[in-house]
Formats: structure tokens, C-alpha cells, sequence
């Protein structure tokens, strides 16, 4: 869960960076080389013959000229056919953005109109170590402007399945400040035409060179190091890519799509026509105008190199160590050590190692646009998959948490009475920040969780498990519930009305790779598979649905799709006591899944009376003593005012002492005078008032003062500024330890408690 926080070098060539903000970094060279073949590395140079901008408000916020970027497309001719015939048959398409097949789209960054060569220097001297900025030639003369990158511009990459039967797509983009922004113009061609050689199996013949070399002399007698065969095949493919897959030039844009507005042309062709023929050659003009279109403009100069996904040689030492988030923080070692000293016998005999000894980390997805991130792991030895989301670590990521709002688990097109006046037990309903984040990625995530098996195998042979902090557990909450409900259901993002796309057509080629003749029908017979087991474990959880969504997803553990469903908490985090349910704007909010509460090492004066000196592990509905559970007792906010424990509760026995006490007096004992017996009763009840807190006011209301003062307690907490404090990973750090008998304290050996 924690792990996750740990994102990838933002400068690694394993990144693929999408057009709308969906980034994937795949991390591991074997899971890449079973999904892709290759990567094709792109760097633009220059865009030349551009057009004039013809937004006017545009010109007034960047300047008169197109604010291009350029971008790319890989087509898989092999599986999207109906995208070949819009590329081939529409003079007039909208480039990368017809394309219904292709999951990602790399893009440069913007040259914008206002900055020019000089603005662009500057930037790259006042910030020391950035690039410097793209920059904008205006048109002069008789020459169109353009669009320059700098001669260190970082590429973007795109990975490939089938080099042979890639078709490119590039467009010129006109970048909005206010707007979506608009293609200007495209064209597509084959990836043989440009590289020819790209269909040659070179990683294999590179390897085996590789390894004939290494196995010559000395070294054949001392064995094969695996590391320094990896390091020898990458150079060698490095050194081939450079000097035989890569290509630069010019490609000149050969589609357009259709103008909005022709009010201009028309009125040119009329005038043009009036010249020649008077009053009827004006409106043939006219007519001519109206159904011109133009020529397409825009040349692209670009260096374009292929890269072929370098084969994993299996090394011992290569297994991912899971440390965490935080400098001197070391879950994996925690884990390992928890399992040595046999803690809990039945769990540690089905989860024997951390991930087995292969473990590896496959890819890493961040959303720019929402800040939802995800890393997944695999071992192939234990076949199990770990799906863990990334909690709040951006700015993004705050305002993902702050909405209270709530929005329907199933997408799509509702009565606007129906949703103001929503019935919270039997309609789904869920935070609508959690689950914006959780689609901006989840069709991506899920056509990669299915390519995580290895070849031959399927994902009903493997386990799942799901975690996540923060955020990172709410948005496992979602990703869960999908699951549960509809499988691996790649065709679609979150639950919604319409119908999914084909869910196995974004890997049908790694499905049937071994076999192309194989016929599709069988595997859209198969329908969404599901995972041999699925498992949650989330720390830090908000809460993210209402009561019918939790009861919906109790459902799914009581009817087997889900096999287990923990939320660990730290007793005084605040962030998983939120949101809260609100009667004023009908949101009502509820948690998923059983409470495991753990506690960090306190001293007396830090303790509270719900925590139990010796209890540091509770686990709801399990566990052999009853304990107030604070994550959930909001829905036991109230009380009775004259039940037992309430203020007006303690004031009526106060005033019934004195009758009390003369009741069970010895027998032959003189009874209290009358004013005696009132006086005892004044002063019993005198000083129970004098022991009156808030806590004893809120429950004359009915609010019940445990929980009452748990809510002061937390806004102590608030006021002092430590509340967030126990939401963060070292703190979790610390009460995990505790739970399994270690100390943990940040930065020191782990030793037993």
C-alpha cells in the first residue's frame, strides 16, 4: 500500500505519456517484453507551413499563431481494422482523435505563440536544470510561421505489439488556454515504411551474439552473470537501434478535418465569381466556397527510433524489495520478520514469502489531470497479482478528497428527482471525487492487469489482492467492487448503463499469440474473467459509498466474489472517520469491509478510554472482546437522554441516593430526618453538576457522550495540529509493528517489542 508512493523516474524511457493525462511507466522488462515487442521513441524538431490562429480569444491570451504540440498514435492494424478504414477513407478525419483503438496517445509539449526564441532562453537560464521552452517563428513574407523544439527536447514513447502491422498517426494540435483546444491536421503511415527492418526479430538475435561472445574463454569456465548478460544485450540492442532503426525527416500532414466556419471562403469564392461572370459566377463562387474544404497544412520534422524491449534474464538478486513510501521505512522486512517468528501459524502457511522469490514490480499508472495512481506487482512463482493505489500526495489529490458530493456507482443518464431524492439503503451511491479518479483509469489499468499473467496461463489461476492508503484505499474500494460485480470487464471503465466494449479486444493479440489463426468467438463467449481469489486490505480509508454501495459489496463477500475485506486503521486517524453522513444534503456515507484497529506506542498521558493496555490488534467481528468501534460509531451518535451513563441519567440517581442509602441501612438504624435526606440529595446532585463537561451537555440532547467525547478528542487533535499525524505512513509504520509484536521506529533496526 505504502509502496506505491515510490513513483518511477520521471525521466525513465519506460514512460509512456498519453494525450489526456494517462501516464504508464512500465517498470519491468519481462512483463513489457510479454505485452509489447517494442517502443517507438519520438522527438519532434520543427513544425513548419503552420495556419493562423483563428480564435479571437485565443489571440488575446497567447498571441496571433497556432499554440501546436504534436502527437502521436500507434494504430494495431492487426485489431483495429475500422480504424484503418477512417485513416483511408475520410479526407476529413480528425486524426488521433478518431481513433477508437487506440488506448494511448504521446504528445510534446506545446510551442506557444507567445514565446519566442529569446523567452525561451530565458526560461532555461532562470530555472536551472529545466529545458529550455518550445518557441513560436512568426509568419514573414511570403513564408508561414512555425513551430521550433529545443535540440535537447525530451521524446515520448509508444509501445507496440506487432511492429510489422503498425500504422502511425500523427496530428498537429492547436493547444487552448480556454478550450479543449483542436486538431489542425494528420496523416498516418506504416512503421515498415519508415523503418523497414523493424519486423526482424532483434532482441533474439542480439541475445544469442551476446551470449556466444560470453561464453568464449574465461568466462565460460566461471558461468554466465546474469546481471552483466542483461547489461550486454541492452547495449548491443542500444547500439543496433541507433544505427538501424532510426529515422528523421519531414512528414507532411495530408488530412484536415472540416471547417466550422466557411462564412470567409464563401464570401472570397462570390467575390472571386463576380469577377469572372458577374451576378452568376458570384453564386457558383459561393457555392464553391460553401463545399471547399482546402488542403491540409503543416509539415512535421521529427527523429523517429524503434526500440525493441530488451528480454529478462533471470537473476536471483533481481527480486523487487517492497520498502515504502518514506526514508527508513522497510515494510518488506516487517513482513519477512512477522513470518519468522511465526506469529499467526495459518496465515503465514499460505503467504510463505513476500511475493515469492520473483516478485516483480510491472507498472506504475498516474492520471495528470486527477492524480490517480496505481503500481502493480506479480509473482509469477506464487501466482499472485497486487493491484495498490497511491494515496494523497498531490495538490490534485486534495481536492479529489474535499467533495462530499455523491454521484451514482452506475454511470449514466438519471431523473434529476430521482438523485435529490435517492433512497441511501437501496440505491449505490458513491463519492463523486473517488470515483472520477477511479475511471480516469481503470479501463487502462484492467487491459494491463490481464496481460500480467505469464503466456500460456490465465487470470482465473491467479490470486488478487487489493490495497491502498488514503485515497489509495478508497479508490481500492472501488476498483474491488467492480471486480466483484463484473469481473475483469476491460471493455469499459467503472459500472455504467451502456454496453462494454469488447473487453479482450486491447490484448487479443497477447491472448492469441501463439496461435493467430485462433477464431475470436471463444473469447467473447468466455465473458470478463475473474481472478482465482480477490482480497482487500486498505489502510487509512475514507469512507466511499453510501449504505446500499457497503450492502452491495457485503453482498459480493456472502456470495464468494470477494474472499476477504479489511480496512486497517490507526485508532486515531481522522481521515478514515470521513466523509460524514449529512441530512441537510441527503449524502449519507458508510464503510466497506471489516475494521481492523491498531494502535501506536502511547504513553499514559496520551492514552483514551477506548483503547485496552494490552488489546494492540482488533479486528471487527473476529476478535474475542467487545470494543467501540470509532470509525463506525457515528451511526450510534445518539442516545436516549435518561439512558444509563447520561448526565440527566447520573442527576436522577444522585437525587435517589439518600432514599437508596436509608433502604439498606441495618436494621434498628435511626432514619435521616427529612431536611437531612433532601440536604444529601442537594449535595449529591451538586456535585455531580460540578463534574459536568460538554460532553455531559450533548447528551441532554441526545448525543451519547462516549462518542462525544471521541469527536473532542479528535478536535484537540485538530486544533493542535498533530491530527493528520496519525494518518501518515510512519505513524501506520509504528502501530503495525506494535500489532505483530516489533518496534518500529522510523530510521532504527526493527527489533521485538
Amino acid at each position: 500500500a505504502f509502496d506505491s508512493y515510490a513513483e518511477p523516474d520521471p525521466d525513465s524511457s519506460r514512460w509512456e505519456r498519453g494525450s489526456k493525462g494517462m501516464n504508464v511507466a512500465f517498470v519491468s522488462s519481462a512483463y513489457t517484453r510479454n505485452l509489447y515487442k517494442g517502443m517507438v521513441e519520438v522527438t519532434p524538431i520543427e513544425c513548419t507551413d503552420l495556419p493562423e490562429e483563428d480564435d479571437n480569444i485565443e489571440k488575446l491570451t497567447t498571441g496571433d499563431g497556432v499554440d501546436v504540440c504534436l502527437m502521436c498514435a500507434i494504430v494495431e492494424g492487426s485489431l483495429w481494422k475500422e480504424d484503418l478504414k477512417t485513416l483511408d477513407k475520410d479526407p476529413n478525419h480528425n486524426g488521433v482523435m478518431s481513433l477508437s483503438g487506440s488506448a494511448h496517445v504521446g504528445r510534446s509539449r506545446t510551442a506557444w505563440a507567445n514565446v519566442d526564441s529569446k523567452k525561451s532562453e530565458a526560461h532555461k537560464r532562470k530555472n536551472a536544470g529545466q529545458r529550455a521552452l518550445p518557441y513560436h517563428v512568426p509568419k514573414e513574407f511570403f513564408k508561414a510561421s512555425r513551430a521550433v523544439w529545443p535540440e535537447d527536447e525530451r521524446p515520448f514513447y509508444l509501445y507496440v505489439q506487432d511492429p510489422e502491422n503498425v500504422r502511425l498517426v500523427f496530428s498537429l494540435f492547436d493547444d487552448d488556454i480556454i478550450g479543449d483546444g483542436s486538431i489542425i491536421s494528420s496523416t498516418s503511415v506504416p512503421l515498415t515504411k519508415l523503418l523497414p527492418r523493424v519486423g526482424e526479430d532483434l532482441v533474439e538475435t542480439v541475445k544469442n551474439d551476446v551470449i556466444k561472445k560470453l561464453m568464449g574463454g574465461a568466462a565460460a569456465a566461471a558461468g554466465i552473470d546474469p546481471k552483466k548478460l542483461n547489461e550486454d544485450i541492452s547495449k548491443a540492442i542500444s547500439k543496433v537501434a541507433n544505427e538501424d532503426y532510426k529515422w528523421e525527416g519531414d512528414l507532411k500532414m495530408t488530412a484536415k478535418p472540416k471547417t466550422d466556419n466557411k462564412n470567409g471562403q464563401i464570401a472570397t469564392g462570390a467575390a472571386a465569381g463576380a469577377m469572372v461572370a458577374g451576378p452568376i459566377g458570384a453564386a457558383a463562387g459561393a457555392a464553391l466556397g460553401a463545399f471547399y474544404e482546402g488542403k491540409a497544412k503543416g509539415v512535421a520534422n521529427l527523429r523517429l527510433r524503434y526500440l525493441p524491449v530488451p528480454p529478462s534474464i533471470k537473476n536471483s538478486s533481481d527480486k523487487y524489495e517492497v520498502l515504502g513510501g518514506l526514508p527508513g521505512i522497510n515494510w518488506g522486512k516487517l513482513y519477512e520478520l512477522n513470518l519468522e517468528q511465526g506469529f499467526d501459524d495459518e496465515s503465514s502457511s499460505s503467504l510463505e514469502t513476500l511475493g515469492g522469490s520473483d516478485l516483480e514490480f510491472c507498472f506504475f499508472i498516474n492520471q495528470d489531470q486527477t492524480g490517480a495512481a496505481v503500481g502493480v506487482y506479480r509473482s509469477l512463482e506464487e501466482k499472485r497479482i497486487v493491484v495498490s493505489f497511491r494515496g494523497t500526495c498531490q495538490p490534485v489529490d486534495l481536492l479529489t478528497d474535499a467533495s462530499i458530493l455523491q454521484v451514482p456507482w452506475v454511470a449514466g443518464e438519471y431523473d434529476e428527482q430521482e438523485l435529490k431524492n435517492v433512497d441511501h439503503e437501496t440505491f449505490p451511491m458513491v463519492h463523486v471525487g473517488f470515483r472520477k479518479s477511479m475511471d480516469s483509469i481503470n479501463r487502462r489499468l484492467k487491459t494491463l492487469v490481464l496481460a500480467a499473467v505469464r503466456e500460456g496461463d490465465s487470470i482465473t489461476d491467479y490470486d488478487m489482492l487489493v490495497t491502498g492508503h488514503s485515497l489509495g484505499g478508497a479508490l481500492a474500494t472501488l476498483f474491488t467492487a467492480d471486480i466483484a460485480e463484473a469481473g475483469i470487464d476491460a471493455g469499459r471503465s467503472l459500472p455504467q448503463k451502456a454496453p462494454s466494449d469488447p473487453w479482450w479486444k486491447g490484448i487479443a493479440g497477447i491472448l492469441q499469440k501463439d496461435d493467430k489463426k485462433t477464431n475470436e468467438a471463444p473469447i467473447k463467449a468466455q465473458g470478463p474473467p475473474r481472478p482465482k481469489s480477490l482480497k482487500m486490505y486498505n489502510f487509512g480509508s475514507p469512507r466511499a459509498g453510501n449504505q446500499a454501495f457497503t450492502n452491495q459489496f457485503e453482498s459480493f463477500i456472502e456470495e464468494g466474489h470477494i474472499d476477504a475485506a479489511y480496512r486497517i486503521v490507526n485508532a486515531q486517524d481522522i481521515i478514515a472517520r470521513v466523509p460524514r453522513p449529512t441530512g441537510m444534503l441527503n449524502v449519507d456515507y458508510e464503510h466497506c469491509g471489516k475494521t481492523v484497529l491498531i494502535e501506536e506506542p502511547v504513553t499514559k498521558d496520551d492514552s483514551n478510554e477506548d483503547s485496552k493496555e494490552d488489546s494492540v490488534i482488533w479486528i471487527e467481528g473476529e476478535s474475542d472482546f467487545d470494543r467501540i468501534d470509532p470509525v463506525r460509531d457515528i451511526r450510534s451518535a445518539t442516545k436516549n437522554i435518561l439512558s444509563e451513563g447520561t448526565f440527566l441519567n447520573d442527576l436522577a440517581k444522585a437525587a435517589q441516593t439518600t432514599d437508596t442509602s436509608s433502604a439498606n441501612d441495618e436494621e434498628g438504624s435511626k432514619e435521616k430526618s427529612g431536611m437531612d435526606s433532601v440536604y444529601d440529595q442537594f449535595t449529591a446532585v451538586t456535585s455531580r453538576l460540578a463534574k459536568a463537561d460538554l460532553a455531559d451537555l450533548t447528551s441532554v440532547v441526545g448525543i451519547d457522550k462516549n462518542y462525544a467525547n471521541r469527536e473532542m478528542q479528535l478536535a484537540q487533535s485538530f486544533l493542535k495540529g498533530e491530527s493528520l499525524a496519525h494518518h501518515m505512513e510512519d505513524s501506520y509504520f509504528m502501530a503495525m509493528g506494535r500489532a505483530v509484536g516489533f518496534n518500529t521506529t522510523v530510521g532504527e533496526e526493527i527489533v521485538p517489542v
